[in-house]
């Protein structure tokens, strides 16, 4: 079989802002499904080039990009962890739909962490919602476990600042020996030059209350199949509140997978392979093929 093609592109928002993108297209002439993926806080899409490779294998095709504020489009910007709110990273998320729709083949959208947070807001707001076939979320930053939780005294101080200080940037802790048991996944984590912990009060803020939102409100609305996958030992985000969204959504077509003492980045743990297959397979599932 022919290896997949990587296209990486530069592109210009309706706004004018550039944002770096990424394609893994499958070597087959039409693919059998296609994903629009969004990535985490502070990393970006160059990271899951192992997954995307094994997509593409699959006949999936892939577009993501480092949302606004991350990776290379944040770098270019000079505003790391300026995403501009929700509204605006809806905006861009449907654009990446539109771009990549091939008609009569299935279209997915998919988040790790805070992209999978952004995928469920998306479900319940987004402009194309209604023409995607399922939802795959890894990890989803809904809350956080309670050792490192922020008080909600900080939660409504940063909300209050972001009024006046939109893009007020303000370093986020990450616990890089959280997202994994590999040591070198760890250390490429570390050593990564366009990983960062930057978050801006706007953004952050906007991204509490939004996920809220869905949480105590607009969950009603998430009636797409979806795959929610989460490490029950992440340290980063909360398990236990991943779940309890899970159960309350009222898809009739919806998948809870627990992996037992994984951490947080599933597709960066030694089971990696197992993690990849089963997002290829429920995907091509959704699809009416099988591999």
């Amino acid at each position: 079989m022919a290896d997949p093609t990587v296209v990486e592109e530069w592109i210009t928002a309706s706004d004018g802002a550039e944002l770096f993108t990424m394609q893994w297209k499958p070597a087959r002439e039409s693919p059998v499904a296609t994903v629009v993926f969004c990535h985490g806080f502070g990393e970006h899409v160059k990271r899951y080039c192992h997954v995307f490779d094994k997509f593409a294998r699959a006949g999936i095709e892939v577009y993501g990009y480092d949302l606004r504020g991350f990776g290379q489009t944040g770098e270019k910007s000079k505003r790391l962890g300026v995403t501009g709110g929700m509204a605006v990273t809806c905006s861009d998320i449907t654009d990446a739909l539109r771009k990549q729709r091939r008609e009569g083949v299935p279209q997915f959208l998919m988040g790790h962490s805070m992209g999978g947070a952004t995928v469920l807001y998306y479900a319940t707001v987004g402009e194309e919602r209604s023409n995607l076939a399922g939802l795959v979320v890894s990890a989803p930053l809904i809350d956080q476990p309670p050792k490192i939780k922020p008080s909600e005294l900080k939660v409504y101080a940063c909300t209050a600042l972001s009024k006046v200080l939109p893009s007020f940037q303000m370093k986020v802790a990450i616990d890089e020996k959280g997202i994994s048991h590999d040591p070198e996944a760890v250390n490429k984590y570390v050593a990564d030059p366009l990983i960062h912990g930057i978050g801006s009060l706007g953004g952050l803020a906007d991204l509490i209350w939004s996920i809220r939102k869905v949480q105590r409100q607009t969950y009603t609305e998430i009636t797409l199949p979806i795959l929610i996958v989460h490490g029950n030992k992440d340290p980063i985000t909360c398990f236990t509140t991943a779940k309890q969204l899970f159960d309350k959504i009222p898809s009739t077509d919806k998948t809870f997978r627990e992996w037992d003492g994984l951490y947080h980045e599933l597709h960066n743990e030694f089971e990696k392979d197992r993690v990849i297959e089963e997002y290829v397979d429920w995907i091509l599932n959704h699809t009416g093929e099988k591999k």
